[in-house]
């Protein structure tokens, strides 16, 4: 073989392999990606958290909510008191079995027995999966009660809420204008810093008589107004599609600033650690992808591993993801928003801290 081409061959293997970012996207971040897609990403319904709305004496409501949790698909809630609507609307309750008032046996006695299962349909796939897997959990507690499932002594009715006809776009087009905003902020904002960086021109802005502060706000206070004007535009096209806009727009408006302001720290911070423009773009998948798999947009974050879980609490996206899809499906509750929105502004200070540390660092 032609010796300058073996020369080429063994000095791109060299330069690329010595680099430590490089081995990492080589040999490790495949090995995360198999192992979140293989054991932590699953489709199957799991952990759904059911509440029970009856009687405390009602025994048979009992033994069939005993008989949910047991399935493994189902898991307890504890809303606390008040309405079942107000429990699956403020998201303390995926779904909710509410009993005849007067208690079972007693409705079944009269003949006017009446079973009805709330779901939270903001995830339409998870909310069907719900509906087929509490008909064979009521029809398999029946044959258990020597009640015959063809002509049960009760009606069971299941109302799907907030999207009742089950329509994919309403649940997937709030999860795609979070990823749209989470791409363009964090991938302009490291392209800028790092671009800056690799032509020079950083250093030339940190000799004029300005703070290096001033120059961190100059550069990242533009992303944050490009992520804010996507927003009008990303709301027309979603409301175009059929996606109901149920909440205010100044709490729509403030939870995406919170989060433009965390994705653009972050962007910053990754840009820190980058020499050139190409290892900024390789930093910024490296954090974009698993925070997407770690969102919930596509896969339900109850279906992970604990152990796995656990690292989703430290994604912006999936706050943002949740505050979305609850404003525009269900409306404002603040007790859902508020808790998101302070996630998210503590993950971003302390990206801006971070970030604003290593720019003081680097440039000494």
């Amino acid at each position: 073989m032609n010796p300058t081409i073996i020369g080429f061959i063994r000095k791109e293997l060299v330069q690329t392999l010595r680099d430590p970012r490089a081995r990492g996207m080589l040999f490790i971040m495949p090995v995360v990606q198999l192992i979140i897609f293989g054991v932590a990403l699953s489709s199957e319904i799991r952990n759904v958290r059911l509440a029970v709305a009856a009687r405390p004496d009602d025994a048979f409501s009992r033994r069939l909510a005993d008989r949910f949790y047991a399935s493994g698909w189902f898991i307890p809630a504890a809303p606390g008191e008040g309405d079942p609507f107000d429990w699956v609307r403020s998201g303390r309750a995926e779904a909710v079995l509410v009993a005849p008032p007067e208690g079972a046996a007693r409705a079944m006695a009269r003949g006017q027995a009446s079973y009805q299962l709330l779901v939270d349909s903001l995830n339409s796939v998870r909310a069907r999966g719900v509906e087929t897997y509490a008909q064979a959990v009521l029809n398999e507690h029946l044959r258990d009660e020597r009640l015959s499932p063809d002509d049960p002594p009760f009606r069971f009715s299941t109302r799907v809420l907030y999207n009742p006809t089950g329509d994919t776009a309403i649940f997937m087009i709030p999860g795609t204008l979070c990823l749209m905003l989470c791409l363009t902020t964090i991938i302009l904002t490291n392209l800028s810093m790092a671009g800056e960086r690799e032509r020079g021109t950083l250093e030339t802005l940190l000799a004029a008589p300005i703070a290096p502060w001033e120059v961190l706000v100059g550069k990242t206070v533009p992303f944050v107004l490009l992520g804010m004007i996507d927003l009008p535009l990303v709301l027309i096209v979603a409301s175009a599609l059929g996606v109901p806009i149920r909440g205010p727009l100044w709490l729509i408006s403030l939870s995406t600033l919170v989060f433009v302001c965390t994705t653009v720290s972050a962007g910053f911070l990754i840009s820190s650690y980058a020499k050139d423009q190409q290892q900024a773009m390789l930093g910024g998948f490296l954090f974009i992808f698993p925070s997407i798999q770690l969102s919930g947009v596509i896969f339900p974050i109850e279906n992970m591993p604990k152990w796995l879980s656990w690292i989703a609490w430290f994604n912006p996206l999936r706050y943002f993801v949740i505050v979305i899809r609850h404003l525009l499906l269900k409306g404002g509750d603040l007790g859902a928003v508020l808790p998101n929105l302070a996630a998210m502004a503590a993950l971003g200070a302390v990206a801006l801290y971070w970030a604003g540390r290593r720019f003081r660092q680097t440039l000494n």
